[in-house]
């Protein structure tokens, strides 16, 4: 049996309640199963026990398509259960079911893993699903009730791992920022997005990013997935620190990987780029408006006890309070420096 396990949706909830899913699901195997996983690009490192990967990112319905929880709905759009995006999700899982059959040929034909034809089940995060008791993905109607990252997550469904980097890039990591890996730095990454804008407090980051840049080399990353309303990390290019135009989670995980510490900021809502450092083993220090603490959408501490467990964690810090003078700015980084 070949099963191929298809994420759609948002990245926090592909890392918190999917991925965990399948390594879950892949301790009972039979000796004659095998996994395929499937999602955007160069997600792989979180899919150890997958025989294949498969980037569906370039499929033009997912590309154009806005993520949304487990799902991927109408750009633009709000309600999962709403009859434009259910018929909108049987033709995108229609399309993926073409698209990666397409792809299980071409292996059979490099003679790859599967030699002869076997039986093929497709498991969507967009359709709630349980195999050998785990339950994959959520009904879009009872979301809310069941499946939510931030108040219902199952962690008896879940199987969870550090995440180990790719560091065969390395080399090519290196080339583009001038400078060994080796070398002491700081990654800072932000996150925006054009849509779910839950909160409209602004994060006056240049002026610490400045400060921290006369103390040690710092590394922005910036990042577009090009898919709609994704979310996105940017900074003013102006700012003198060296600027890294990620292409791909392999690259962000192989810069989380060798920094001396890392130091994110979010608007609009708790952005999931907070949670890489942490399934890697990393400190994140997190800076947010006041407001974005107050949305529900936070349970650092439920997170960092039990999502956590490989010596990594989410340290929380309120913009208002850094940002509240000089002294504030200073302390934060000072604290930074010293882990």
């Amino acid at each position: 049996m070949v099963y191929v396990f298809t994420f759609l949706g948002e990245f926090g909830y592909e890392l918190f309640n999917w991925q965990g899913v399948v390594r879950k699901f892949s301790r009972a195997l039979g000796p004659s199963d095998r996994i395929v996983c499937c999602s955007r690009s160069n997600l792989y490192p979180l899919y150890e026990t997958a025989l294949l990967y498969i980037d569906i990112s370039e499929v033009e319905l997912f590309k154009n398509s806005q993520a949304s929880c487990y799902s991927a709905i109408v750009p633009g759009s709000s309600d999962h259960g709403s009859w434009r995006n259910r018929a909108f999700d049987r033709k995108l899982r229609g399309s993926l079911k073409s698209f990666i059959s397409g792809r299980l040929r071409v292996t059979n034909s490099k003679r790859g893993p599967w030699a002869k034809k076997e039986k093929v089940v497709f498991v969507f995060s967009s359709v709630k699903t349980q195999l050998n008791g785990c339950t994959f993905g959520c009904d879009p109607h009872l979301l809310g009730q069941e499946g939510d990252i931030y108040a219902r997550l199952d962690l008896g469904n879940n199987l969870y791992q550090k995440i180990e980097p790719d560091l065969r890039l390395r080399s090519e990591v290196e080339r583009q920022i001038g400078f060994e890996l080796s070398e002491p730095y700081v990654l800072i990454q932000t996150r925006a997005r054009q849509v779910v804008v839950r909160s409209r407090d602004v994060v006056p980051k240049d002026e610490l990013i400045r400060a921290l840049a006369e103390r040690i080399r710092v590394v922005l990353l910036s990042f577009n997935t090009g898919r709609k309303f994704d979310s996105f990390s940017q900074f003013d290019p102006s700012l003198k620190t060296v600027h890294y135009e990620c292409r791909s989670f392999v690259e962000q995980a192989c810069l989380v990987h060798f920094a001396k510490a890392c130091l994110f900021f979010t608007e609009g809502d708790f952005g999931s780029h907070m949670y890489v450092p942490p399934f890697m083993g990393k400190e994140v220090v997190a800076i947010a408006p006041r407001s974005v603490y107050g949305l529900g959408t936070t349970p650092i501490d439920f997170w960092n006890e039990n999502a956590f467990p490989f010596g990594g964690r989410i340290i929380p810090r309120i913009s208002e309070e850094v940002f509240a003078n000089r002294h504030s700015m200073v302390t934060v980084l000072d604290e930074l420096l010293s882990r």
